[in-house]
């Protein structure tokens, strides 16, 4: 459910804003279909993005977002070597299998707001609503993290179908004898 998922982020990530809890929820329900246009200028940000990173101490390999779906986080790739094209490999090949919907994602804005207003975020219920009307407003385009989250948390991951990285894990283990 949608709201364990939420509570679970909320529970990890207390500086989270509305835009945060909208993005969050935007990806369960699109994963990553937005971010890819051409594949290997995907892997080139990719690789370039990596090589700014620095490891995070205790960062978990990946999260689960809800509906299949995780964000694989890049500092704990590094860590274990796995290489920027099986990463961007998985990005792509679930931008291509994700096709969300509106109206699901519109009920999942409406459980978030009544977490708002039942005091389950947070953020004020009243946060939520100033950004819902201008989101709704421009018809719920793809969102970035706040500013507020971004230098709390310095995320850094790929969304990506939670059952191929299990199986590539998995894969992984077994080809380095773990």
């Amino acid at each position: 459910m949608i709201q364990d998922v939420l509570a679970a982020h909320f529970a990890q990530y207390p500086y989270m804003e509305p835009q945060d809890a909208v993005k969050l929820l935007y990806q369960a329900e699109f994963g990553p279909e937005h971010m890819i246009r051409d594949e290997k200028k995907s892997l080139q940000m990719l690789k370039d993005e990596m090589a700014l990173l620095r490891p995070v101490e205790g960062e978990k390999m990946y999260e689960s977002i809800g509906n299949g779906l995780c964000r694989w986080n890049l500092r704990p790739c590094m860590a274990k070597g796995i290489p920027a094209e099986d990463i961007n490999q998985l990005f792509v090949e679930t931008s291509r299998s994700v096709k969300g919907d509106k109206r699901s994602f519109r009920e999942s804005l409406r459980a978030l707001e009544e977490m708002a207003e039942g005091d389950e975020t947070p953020f004020e219920a009243i946060q939520l609503d100033i950004f819902l009307i201008q989101y709704r407003d421009r018809n719920c385009p793809p969102v970035h993290h706040s500013d507020a989250y971004r230098q709390a948390y310095r995320p850094a991951y790929r969304v990506v179908s939670q059952k191929k990285l299990k199986d590539y894990l998995k894969a992984l283990r077994e080809k380095n004898g773990k």
